[in-house]
């Protein structure tokens, strides 16, 4: 009973440590995220882990667990220009304790799940080769690869022949990580024919995954060669003018003359007239050029002016001074029959002079 508790203890601090590690690794605390992530991973063991919690959610666990970790290891660390070991980033402060390669770290995984590299799962294989991929260490990439292909487990490979349910996410893990190592980490090392020979000796992979896979690799052999437009620059030196002797000159003109066809004489009534040729727009406003270089126009007529002025406010405000005219009128009237008393008779003067103020500036 003790042991139980202990088992289900255990997995609950794993749990709130990995819960932690992420909220740190997702605020940039890298520190925090690397001591979480570190003291989870050296407590999870599947077979600590297995006895009483479960072989599928002990594996679930470690899976995430080492996940996160090889997320912080890429985050905080880099490759050492001298010997090719990793090295803490300087931009990170309070990392201690960083393992020396990918390699070690690797070692550790395959330890944590039971000390058989065909037994990590591929969640974990992938995380991991992408880690050295990323740090510019493909022969370590090779070597993990290479050693989970070769130590996979018979139950496995029969799992991928089968048509099971769990068979199919089976098939997409192998699969991925194939594509993995035939079309990444062997490029890289220059090896495309240990690729292809890959491919050929494989028994799993279907007829049309081979044919996409080898498609690729024939891209990566033989690269399109790009075309580039050439750009023609036209030269911004100026070309020296040719100078003709007068003797050229003149020999020119006369062939200019000789070639220039008769001039067709014909009758006055054949001249078309002015009025013709001026459209009506030219004849009311035509621009003319100044010596300064300044456009004008000819001075329009004074009638032509005030009718459009008279038309615009007719449009406009035609009702408002028919009303209008109508009120003086009748306002005049009055004042001449009737008497007005002196103040309405001087507004009315006021008004009446300027209405015709008015009209004359506006107007003329």
């Amino acid at each position: 009973m003790s042991t139980t508790s202990k088992e289900k203890s255990l997995a609950s601090h794993l749990k709130t440590l990995h819960q932690k590690a992420s909220r740190a690794l997702i605020l940039g605390q890298n520190s925090a995220a690397w001591e979480h992530s570190r003291t989870a991973v050296e407590n999870c063991t599947i077979e600590r882990l297995a006895a009483e919690y479960g072989e599928q959610q002990a594996r679930q666990l470690c899976c995430r667990l080492w996940i996160l970790y090889i997320c912080v290891v890429s985050s905080v660390t880099e490759v050492a220009e001298t010997d090719g070991t990793l090295r803490i980033k300087q931009s990170v402060d309070g990392v201690r304790g960083v393992p020396e390669s990918v390699r070690s770290v690797w070692t550790n995984v395959v330890s944590a799940f039971g000390g058989c590299a065909g037994d990590v799962d591929s969640e974990v294989l992938v995380p991991t080769v992408l880690l050295s991929l990323k740090l510019r260490d493909a022969r370590t990439a090779r070597d993990i690869v290479e050693s989970w292909l070769a130590t996979l487990s018979d139950e496995y490979m029969s799992l991928l022949g089968s048509q099971s349910v769990g068979a199919q996410q089976t098939m997409a893990s192998y699969v991925r990580v194939c594509e993995l190592y035939m079309l990444h980490v062997l490029p890289q090392l220059g090896d495309l024919n240990s690729a292809y020979e890959f491919l050929r000796a494989s028994t799993v992979v279907s007829d049309s995954v081979k044919k996409e896979f080898t498609k690729r690799l024939d891209a990566l052999r033989n690269p399109p060669v790009l075309t580039r437009k050439r750009k023609t620059t036209k030269s911004r030196a100026r070309k020296p003018k040719l100078v003709q002797s007068p003797v050229q000159m003149v020999a020119k003109t006369e062939a200019a003359v000789e070639t220039q066809p008769e001039k067709q004489v014909g009758t006055r009534n054949d001249l078309p007239s002015l009025a013709s040729l001026v459209p009506h727009s030219a004849k009311i406003g035509v621009r003319r050029q100044t010596k300064t270089g300044a456009v004008v126009r000819r001075p329009r007529s004074t009638l032509s002016v005030a009718w459009r002025v008279v038309r615009r406010l007719m449009s406009r405000w035609g009702f408002t001074l028919f009303t209008l005219a109508v009120a003086v009128a009748v306002i005049r009237m009055l004042t001449q029959r009737f008497r007005v008393p002196h103040f309405f008779t001087a507004v009315y003067r006021k008004l009446w002079n300027t209405v015709k103020m008015g009209t004359q500036v506006t107007y003329i």
